[in-house]
C-alpha cells in the first residue's frame, strides 16, 4: 500500500453545486468557470429579443412580472444561473417564462449596487 494518496479538492475544482436559491432551490447545478461568485451583472432590459409578440393579457403579464423581478437589480452570475437564466456573454442573456425566451440586456458591474431608477414596469 501506497500513502501517497491526495485529496481530490486541492487538485481539482469542484464540479457542481447544490442551488440554494431561485426557482430550482435544493437542484445540482454544474459549476461553470465563467459562474463566479464575484462576478456581478445589472439587467439593463428585459426583451422579447428578435421575437415577434402577439400582444395579448399573457404575454403582457408575464413581460411584466419579469421585467419587475430583474430589470434593473444587480445580480451574481451563479444568482441569475439558480434562477434559471443563461448568461450568453458579458452582455447578454436569456430567460424562459411563459413559454417564451426572454433577453435581458446585460452590463458587467462592480458589485452587488441598488436598483436603477425607473426600472420595471412602473405596475405595483
Amino acid at each position: 500500500m501506497s500513502d501517497t494518496t491526495h485529496s481530490l479538492t486541492a487538485d481539482v475544482p469542484p464540479e457542481s453545486y447544490i442551488v440554494s436559491e431561485g426557482k430550482k432551490r435544493g437542484s445540482t447545478r454544474e459549476v461553470r468557470a465563467e459562474a463566479a461568485h464575484d462576478r456581478f451583472y445589472t439587467v439593463l432590459r428585459v426583451h422579447a429579443g428578435d421575437a415577434i409578440l402577439t400582444d395579448n393579457w399573457h404575454t403582457t403579464e408575464v413581460l411584466d412580472h419579469i421585467r419587475d423581478k430583474f430589470a434593473g437589480y444587480t445580480f451574481a452570475m451563479r444568482t441569475l444561473e439558480a434562477w434559471g437564466a443563461l448568461v450568453e456573454s458579458d452582455r447578454r442573456a436569456t430567460y424562459t417564462a411563459g413559454g417564451r425566451v426572454w433577453v435581458f440586456d446585460l452590463e458587467p458591474s462592480a458589485g452587488e449596487k441598488k436598483r436603477l431608477p425607473g426600472a420595471g414596469s412602473g405596475k405595483k
